[in-house]
């Protein structure tokens, strides 16, 4: 039996088979010109140890990945397992009031830190590469904090688990 092309495979079984595969969810923020932008992401990883680098891939026609190319920096907000409705929130286009559901803290970067989270890795733009119909951003990491006390939100086949 041969392996199927990427070209072949269907796309209703292939996104069907990346929703089995469990993530963590992530809120990457930025700010320009006092505008907040955000997004639900759940394509994120770590890259490099040396020097600390990360990715995350946004939607190509994405408001917030237009936003973090012109300022350049972002901060990926893992959220924590409490947090599924402002994970709703920030996946919805169109919903203005998404900054109103989580109090904003203080950062190293002009990019909007999500208090209540298990995480936050505040980077700078460090490169921009073609991922199809998403762009995979390289952020070269310039500060993290961490909240141990709480579990990560888990999102698989569709819907949140309890992690």
């Amino acid at each position: 039996m041969g392996a199927a092309l990427a070209s072949d495979a269907d796309p209703a079984l292939f996104r069907k088979a990346m929703g089995s595969f469990a993530a963590g969810v992530t809120v990457v923020t930025t700010a320009l010109d006092g505008q907040l932008s955000g997004t639900t992401v759940s394509a994120f990883s770590s890259l490099s140890m040396e020097p600390p680098l990360v990715l995350a891939c946004l939607k190509r026609e994405s408001r917030t990945l237009a936003a973090v190319r012109q300022a350049g920096v972002f901060c990926v907000n893992i959220l924590a397992a409490d947090q599924g409705e402002l994970a709703y929130a920030f996946a919805r286009s169109g919903c203005d009031d998404r900054f109103a559901l989580a109090a904003l803290e203080p950062g190293a970067t002009a990019a909007p830190v999500l208090a209540g989270g298990v995480a936050a890795v505040e980077c700078e733009l460090h490169a921009a590469h073609d991922g199809g119909d998403h762009e995979i951003l390289v952020g070269r990491v310039v500060s993290v904090r961490i909240d141990e006390s709480k579990p990560p939100l888990v999102y698989v086949r569709g819907q949140f688990i309890k992690s």
